[in-house]
């Protein structure tokens, strides 16, 4: 008897350990620029690069920045639609610096991100985001199952345990998890992109990857989880010869400013517009290493004009350079990690043009949505809320991105009427196995007792032995905070 529940116990726990619905798992590395792969320290995400599918490269959408391009990642929405123009922003009524927090991310009830819409499916699916951008708050006045808030101080490979926790937990297995690690960019703003700091950085994040992956197989859910793993953004190195002082061109007191290298947002005060403008324009020329644009004058590409949050004015560095606020940081970036400021020392900038190649991400998936060794076209960062609808099974939203440029990605081209098919049958399928497995290993277990009897050996032993073992998670770095 004791067998026969023991078997029934494993078969429940393998069929309710994890959600009934399709699994995905969305990994980003901060500012893991698209070639760190040639730098060959990333053996681990190089197998599942070209074991799954993989772009060369992602379209980020501008500014390159963290907090929009995450956004953007989640909603599927410019910039300019989503409301979450900048790391920063000056409130254009009441001219208040605007930081993280539920103001920027509140923007509309139509901005649903991708955590909140699987919620709001029902039928017992539940979201998960672990330090994701922009996850802590409510929208649409609800919170999601599982949201841990930002805290460097918890290692990477403690994260990747809890995540596993929330998609083993029996009673709401989420079956999406958003999966945020700032690195490689805390440290790459203070050392550059080139560092043998950040360069360390890639081998532990590698070491991650491995174990996400480790512990996905221990719970039998490589073959039922799809993992993405991309970045929001690149990063460049900027030596102080190279930082300008834009500031010097425009008088104290009559402006606000946001934002940060190598793109700053500027806000006259009443009666300064054209002032402010024409000096800076004018500096522009002369120094020949910033641009300044008027609202109205933004790139229609950029997908940042049409929004009352974007500002007036905005300064953009050249590829290269970058702007007041590193001038200010660098020797504080010294002086916090102890090494001597010189006109050598790298530091690492993003935020430029999201046509400048070395600002663009990296893209890979795997699953079993996903095509195996198998390469596509690079695509947009807003692409990508129509394919994780289209792994999840969810109803499709109107959104920025194209569903054209993912169906490559897809086993089955993303067809949803055949996958939903294919899912059914293949439940029933395994519904009836599991049936049939059960029946049949109850009667073989009753016959097996039947024989035990027979042959007059009910008192003989099979002693069981069952080894527990796991990783130890390392603690990477101290606690800091996060250069967005």
């Amino acid at each position: 008897m004791k067998i026969q529940i023991l078997v029934l116990c494993l078969l429940a726990s393998s069929a309710f350990s994890a959600s009934h619905h399709p699994i995905l798992i969305v990994v980003s590395y901060d500012a893991f620029r698209y070639n760190f792969f040639d730098t060959k320290l990333v053996p681990n995400m190089e197998r599942l690069k070209f074991n799954g599918t993989y772009s060369d490269y992602l379209v980020n959408v501008f500014p390159t920045k963290t907090f929009p391009n995450h956004h953007s990642i989640a909603t599927g929405l410019y910039p300019e639609v989503h409301g979450v123009i900048g790391n920063t922003y000056v409130d254009q009524k009441s001219l208040k610096v605007v930081k993280m927090g539920f103001e920027m991310y509140n923007y509309s009830n139509d901005v649903i991100p991708i955590w909140r819409w699987n919620e709001d499916q029902g039928d017992g699916r539940h979201s998960a985001t672990m330090m994701w951008p922009g996850a802590d708050f409510p929208y649409q006045g609800k919170n999601i199952t599982y949201r841990q808030s930002f805290n460097a101080s918890v290692d990477w490979f403690s994260r990747v345990d809890t995540l596993i926790s929330w998609l083993t937990n029996s009673e709401k297995p989420a079956n999406l998890v958003m999966f945020y690690i700032e690195e490689p960019d805390t440290h790459g703003h203070a050392f550059g992109p080139n560092s043998n700091t950040v360069h360390e950085l890639l081998q532990k994040l590698d070491n991650v990857t491995a174990y996400l992956e480790k512990k996905l197989e221990e719970h039998k859910l490589t073959e039922k989880a799809n993992v993405i793993h991309l970045s929001d953004h690149g990063m460049i190195s900027v030596t102080p010869p190279y930082f300008i002082n834009i500031t010097q061109y425009i008088k104290n007191g009559t402006y606000e400013w946001a934002g940060a290298t190598p793109c700053i947002q500027i806000t006259p005060n009443a009666g300064y517009e054209d002032n402010i403008y024409n000096s800076l324009k004018e500096a522009s020329v002369t120094n020949g290493h910033f641009k300044v644009y008027k609202k109205e004058d933004y790139l229609k590409r950029w997908h940042y004009k049409k929004n009352p949050r974007s500002p007036p004015i905005l300064i953009m560095a050249d590829e290269g350079y970058a702007l007041d606020d590193l001038i200010v940081a660098a020797p504080k970036y010294a002086k916090f990690y102890n090494f001597t400021l010189t006109n050598t020392s790298e530091f690492g900038v993003h935020g430029y043009d999201n046509d400048v190649v070395d600002m663009h991400p990296f893209f890979m998936a795997r699953g079993p949505r996903i095509k195996l060794h198998h390469r596509v076209t690079p695509f947009s960062t807003v692409d990508l809320y129509n394919l994780f609808t289209e792994i999840l099974r969810l109803p499709a939203r109107a959104n920025n991105g194209s569903m054209g440029n993912i169906v490559d990605i897809l086993v089955d081209g993303g067809g949803r009427y055949g996958v939903g098919v294919g899912v059914v049958v293949g439940g029933v399928l395994l519904a009836l196995i599991i049936v049939g497995l059960a029946a049949g290993l109850t009667l073989y277990i009753i016959k097996v007792r039947q024989n035990i009897r027979t042959a007059a050996a009910l008192n003989k032993r099979f002693p069981q032995t069952f080894q527990n073992s796991g990783i130890e998670a390392q603690h990477l770095l101290e606690s800091e905070d996060v250069q967005a």
